[in-house]
């Protein structure tokens, strides 16, 4: 994922967020499928992955993610209404 640019690593951070979402309430009704939770390992791997980074060459995606003598510069740049890309 390193030479990867913005879009592409968030379509997989959605993509592993849906994927650990509905693993998680298959799960919730199938808690000792050991095949589910090894999915759901590898999805959270994948996510995970992406997400640092995503958050190190592009900044935080969520305002969590920031230090507190950046807290309040967390989101600079255009915002998308702005013409900035989301």
């Amino acid at each position: 994922m390193m030479n990867m640019d913005k879009n592409s690593l968030m379509k997989i951070i959605t993509q592993a967020s849906f994927a650990l979402d509905d693993t998680r309430l298959f799960l919730d009704t199938h808690p000792n499928c050991k095949e589910a939770i090894e999915y759901y390992n590898k999805a959270q791997a994948v996510r995970e992955e992406a997400w640092n980074e995503y958050t190190s060459k592009f900044g935080p995606l969520t305002f969590y993610e920031v230090s507190n003598e950046d807290y309040w510069e967390w989101n600079k740049g255009p915002m998308p209404w702005e013409g900035g890309n989301c």
